[in-house]
């Protein structure tokens, strides 16, 4: 009895240990593995830190130098052995994501490594020299007309969300004409009104009517603004010219989650409760149509900058960008002849510019940033919140955050 348990016993031990030892092996094996994984992130993550370096480096030298065309040789970070090269693309190359260098700006490209042949690239498109205007107004057009209660007020940007409107929500009018700028039916302007150098000022800011005066601003006894004053000089505008042509390409999208990176597109829509992340980068079109509450979202710190030949139109109840964010994150930028139509309780977040395009904001939409246009009506309930920030925005298509002296950077990416 006693050998057959002997018998028995001995070959379970064996088992054991063969099943012990094969567990140690797979624990260690395992552990390797998860070592080698933190290892190829480290040198990813140290990679990716050698590029951005070597960007901020290239900015630094192209805002002193405009001239300056990289490093082509691996250069050593001081604190090492990370390393770096610069290439820097002139206009019409082809960028990393396949976009085109727009005319009159450069891309700066760093390519960083690590050990282990980890490598990564961080990317800026920049305009090299000042721009030559700065600053936008709440509302801007050649004619301006507020009815139906809409109004205008402001807050800034830099000190967080909107939460009570402060009294800075400009308007401005190039024009001198009489009755530019109109405001009726029980609409308000919570902020000051400037006009052309040789307008006609009304000396009263609420009580009474101006409608038909010789006044630049009429307003029915309903209406009132803080104050009104001539400009110095016309505001520069500058006209909006497309980077490159529109593309051929239609895109269509509707329920779920969907990514539109920059480029090239004769048309895109998006609809029916549909969510769509664009990536910061510029987006030439001919038209944008967003509706059937979508929703969109600006990725990463930005810009979009969005370039539209013929019309933009935004309506039942779609949101677009974030009330949380900067509006210099999402730059829609509207051609001559163009139209921008926003309605159906909507809301937008960013930037809309087009001194020479046609802009309507109805039936309480909502507008955080800044509206320009060449004709403006708001009306039905709508407001925009002018973001007291976008008076240091570059119209050479950046907030002032993103730029330098001599240098304004559009947008960074990395890959």
């Amino acid at each position: 009895m006693r050998r057959r348990r002997q018998a028995f016993i001995l070959p379970l031990a064996v088992l054991l240990c063969f099943l012990m030892l094969l567990i140690a092996f797979v624990l260690q094996d395992q552990s390797r593995k998860q070592m080698r994984f933190a290892s190829l992130q480290v040198r990813a993550e140290q990679a990716a830190n050698a590029a951005d370096a070597g960007l901020v480096i290239a900015l630094q030298q192209l805002a002193s130098n405009p001239a300056y065309t990289g490093v082509s040789t691996l250069q050593t970070l001081a604190e090492g052995p990370e390393t770096y090269k610069i290439a820097i693309l002139q206009a019409g190359a082809s960028m990393p994501d396949g976009q085109t260098v727009p005319s009159g700006n450069l891309f700066a490209l760093a390519s960083g490594y690590s050990l282990g042949n980890a490598n990564a690239r961080s990317g800026a498109l920049v305009k090299v020299g000042t721009s030559g205007s700065k600053g936008l107004p709440g509302v801007y057009g050649s004619s301006v007309r507020l009815s139906g209660g809409a109004f205008v007020d402001s807050y800034n940007s830099t000190k967080g969300a909107y939460l009570i409107g402060s009294k800075n929500g400009s308007v401005l009018t190039n024009s001198t004409s009489a009755g530019s700028v109109i405001i009726e039916g029980a609409s308000q302007i919570y902020g000051p009104v400037s006009i052309g150098p040789k307008g006609v000022l009304d000396p009263n800011s609420s009580g009474g009517t101006t409608m038909n005066s010789a006044y630049t601003v009429w307003r029915d006894w309903s209406t009132s603004y803080v104050s009104s004053s001539l400009q110095t000089s016309a505001k520069d505008m500058p006209a909006v010219t497309l980077p490159s042509a529109v593309g051929k390409t239609s895109v269509s999208m509707s329920w779920g989650t969907n990514t539109l990176a920059p480029g090239n597109y004769d048309s895109v829509s998006i609809g029916n409760a549909g969510t769509l992340t664009l990536k910061a980068g510029v987006y030439v079109m001919n038209s944008f149509s967003i509706g059937g509450g979508a929703n969109i979202q600006v990725a990463g710190d930005g810009p979009v900058q969005i370039y539209v030949a013929k019309s933009f139109s935004l309506n039942n109840g779609a949101v677009v960008s974030n009330s949380k964010v900067s509006p210099s994150l999402l730059q829609i930028n509207m051609a001559d002849g163009s139209t921008y139509d926003q309605q159906g309780g909507t809301q937008l977040t960013g930037v809309v510019y087009g001194p020479s395009a046609t802009a309507n904001l109805s039936n309480g939409s909502t507008i955080y940033g800044s509206l320009s246009g060449n004709s403006v009506k708001i009306a039905g309930a709508s407001w925009v919140h002018y973001d007291e920030a976008l008076s240091e925005f570059s119209l050479g298509g950046s907030s002032s955050s993103g730029s330098t002296s001599g240098l304004t950077v559009l947008f960074r990416q990395r890959w």
